[in-house]
């Protein structure tokens, strides 16, 4: 067997997985149940392998000899399942293996890295403003303060991961050269600022207009969501962050532990 180079699996992962099933119309079981269940199989045990394109469900349809509709439902429940990704002008994919964070006052660009991914971060916007009523609440600094305002899309691999906002006051704030190339979190250290708590909230929503266009996701896909606010080792505000992310491939793990006097 001649070796596979990253090229050539990267050519592979873009070729249209076509499913070679036949369907038994005298069956009980539903058309797009007798496409999703192999689907399912093939996806689960790894023989299609994550990121893999599939066969769009106008050529699934028309090929299956089946309607449209049915085809979209077989692969809506694989969606569903969590097995299929669909992002509009990226088509339907295997999903990719799963981010799964932990809480902790780290950052999303190291964690990515440590578990080997590949990232990348496109700046959005950089610009220095100053603080308003709202901003001066968030970072508990005086109004008409000079902060950094700033954007960032992460990707992780081949596929976008987080739309995230940040306001940082300017006199701790990385360059934007330093954004692109490291975390947040390592410009704050090369700052000799020393992060010592957050405030996180984690929610979700649906995504708007622009999250699903810079995000890749389809309509009506939500979004989770983390708000958090960081404090270096004097008590400072140092950093308020406002992020979405890709719910399909997203996940924030925490540990709970229980008090030694409590019985469940």
């Amino acid at each position: 067997m001649e070796p596979v180079d990253s090229h050539s699996r990267e050519d592979i992962r873009n070729v249209p997985y076509v499913l070679d099933i036949t369907l038994d119309r005298s069956s009980s079981d539903p058309l797009h149940a007798q496409i999703s269940e192999p689907l399912s199989v093939l996806i689960t045990s790894g023989a299609i392998p994550p990121g893999r394109l599939l066969e769009d469900e106008v050529s699934l349809a028309k090929r299956l000899e089946v309607s449209r509709p049915t085809a979209r439902r077989a692969l809506q429940d694989l969606v569903g399942r969590g097995l299929l990704t669909r992002r509009r002008g990226a088509g339907t994919r295997v999903t990719p293996t799963h981010v799964h964070r932990p809480i902790a006052l780290t950052s999303l660009n190291d964690d990515l890295r440590a578990a080997g991914y590949t990232t990348r971060t496109d700046v959005l916007s950089y610009e220095v403003i100053l603080a308003g009523e709202e901003e001066a609440d968030l970072l508990k600094c005086p109004m008409g303060s000079e902060l950094v305002k700033i954007e960032r899309l992460r990707w992780a691999d081949e596929d976008p991961l987080g739309l995230m906002s940040n306001l940082i006051p300017v006199d701790v704030a990385p360059s934007l050269t330093d954004l692109v190339s490291k975390g947040l979190y390592q410009g704050f250290t090369e700052r000799s600022v020393h992060l010592a708590s957050a405030d996180q909230v984690v929610g979700a929503r649906p995504a708007s207009d622009r999250e699903r266009e810079l995000l890749e996701i389809e309509d009506h896909s939500s979004v989770l969501t983390i708000e958090r606010t960081s404090y270096d080792s004097t008590g400072r505000v140092v950093e308020y962050g406002k992020h979405a992310y890709t719910a399909d491939r997203y996940t924030v793990r925490l540990t709970l532990v229980a008090e030694a006097s409590q019985s469940v």
